[in-house]
């Protein structure tokens, strides 16, 4: 099955701290490059929470969207685990709340960026499938779970990972005959 991703382009909140200092933004975690640029948390309950843009996938490409899944490129600094929980929130196509429940992700010490995975989800509140529609207003949340006594949590690339099926293409052949 086909997939793209959608790469944070806003903020909706943020609380994390920015690895060039100050409060963290979107462009902290929209590219893959390690401790070049990051966001971190070492407090409990901080949350960053981001906007995405419109697929680069035209609507009419689409058939169904099969499933979303958050995905972060995250490490821990020096001992113990680190805690997160993911989140796909936003509103729906139908103005109603995205809300598939919350992912905890263990984070462990051990020096690089690993990519860390939340839930694959089927359905954008728990029980209605995907619309295109809905990845308009598709927003990440990143709250930190538990302070850390020792390091912090950083994420470097934060997305969300989109897997559809596609439009099958018309059959000319069929539809002119096979000689067209």
């Amino acid at each position: 099955m086909p997939t793209f991703i959608l790469i944070p382009n806003g903020d909706a909140l943020q609380a994390w701290d920015s690895s060039g200092g100050g409060t963290s933004s979107y462009t902290d975690v929209d590219n893959d490059n390690g401790d070049t640029e990051y966001a971190f948390s070492d407090t409990n309950n901080e949350r960053m929470i981001v906007d995405l843009p419109a697929p680069s996938v035209a609507s009419g490409d689409v058939d169904t969207i099969d499933s979303v899944t958050i995905k972060a490129s995250a490490r821990k600094t020096m001992t113990g685990s680190s805690f997160a929980h993911f989140q796909q929130t936003g509103t729906a196509a139908d103005s109603s709340f995205i809300n598939n429940g919350v992912d905890t992700i263990t984070v462990t010490a051990g020096g690089s960026y690993a990519l860390y995975s939340g839930t694959t989800e089927t359905t954008s509140d728990g029980s209605d499938a995907w619309v295109y529609g809905d990845l308009a207003g598709l927003q990440l949340r990143i709250t930190k779970f538990r302070n850390d006594r020792f390091g912090e949590l950083r994420i470097s690339y934060l997305y969300a990972e989109v897997v559809y099926t596609a439009v099958v293409g018309a059959d000319n052949a069929t539809f002119f005959g096979a000689n067209f």
